[in-house]
């Protein structure tokens, strides 16, 4: 089999992976591979069986290139789908969309579903050069890149897609966030101690400092319309909106969490917060 490229240091790259790669697979004494570089082609040589090369050395050449394209080429791909396709031309912004970009690829953001079909596109990519390598001797892979990884682009267009969107909300919510900090910053408070025992968004409860519950009643009398963003909930579900119109100067959590709720309500009050266990309530 030969690899034939239009660049030589292309052809120098995958010389070196493949090299190293193939050099894992000497504990396997029934077949031997050679590889020659002439500029700009790999000749690849299997003196094993056609069942060796079917099912060992074949998928793993696959896996090999799957693993350089993807390397080589796939956050250049992203970003040019970014920049042209949905007009993200600003330098800075368009980092902040590949920063997304680049974290839900590595799987570090779990929140984002598409995070969990992130194999997908490495396993369309996979099949469509195993496919090439079984039906030619000669892998050409300028025209591969070119013709044949429609899968994997039509994968790399929808995670565009998710990542846009996920970045435009956390620029929404960024927005929320400094809004609501702001009006806290520069208004009076209701109450100058506030206390918020949260064991989750459906079970919370919240006083003064003189153990007064204020309740669904008192916490939507005080809320001021313009800082209501959680779409959805019912006045009495509000958590957030309530807390920030009522703008106490120091806000006390009692709670074992750390998920949206809390994280937000860090953002607004920062060092006027103070997160406690349970143990520490008092009332």
């Amino acid at each position: 089999m030969a690899i034939e490229f239009n660049h030589d240091h292309d052809c120098a790259r995958v010389y070196a992976r493949v090299e190293k790669e193939l050099a894992k697979l000497t504990a396997f004494p029934s077949f031997s591979l050679q590889l020659q570089q002439n500029e700009d082609v790999i000749h690849c040589r299997h003196d094993g069986s056609d069942m060796e090369w079917e099912h060992g050395i074949r998928p793993y050449m696959a896996a090999v290139l799957t693993e350089d394209i993807m390397q080589r080429y796939e956050i250049s791909l992203l970003e040019k789908l970014i920049k042209k396709r949905f007009q993200f031309r600003d330098p800075d912004e368009r980092e902040q969309v590949m920063e997304l970009a680049r974290e839900l690829l590595a799987g570090e953001r779990p929140e984002i579903p598409e995070t969990r079909n992130a194999a997908e596109r490495k396993t369309s990519l996979y099949q469509a050069i195993n496919e090439y390598l079984s039906d030619s001797s000669v892998f050409y892979w300028n025209p591969f890149l070119t013709f044949c990884t429609g899968n994997y682009e039509r994968y790399l267009a929808r995670l565009a897609e998710v990542v846009i969107d996920e970045y435009q909300m956390e620029q929404e919510y960024q927005t929320v966030v400094d809004t609501l900090r702001s009006y806290v910053e520069r208004t009076a408070p209701a109450t100058k101690h506030l206390h918020l025992w949260y064991e989750n968004s459906e079970y919370f409860w919240l006083v003064d400092a003189n153990g007064h519950e204020w309740g669904p009643e008192k916490r939507m009398k005080h809320t001021e319309s313009a800082l209501i963003f959680e779409d959805g909930l019912q006045p009495m579900e509000m958590i957030v909106s309530p807390i920030a119109s009522i703008a106490p100067q120091h806000l006390y959590i009692y709670t074992a969490q750390d998920d949206g709720v809390i994280q937000t309500l860090r953002a607004i009050f920062q060092e006027r917060l103070n997160v406690r266990p349970f143990e520490q309530w008092g009332f």
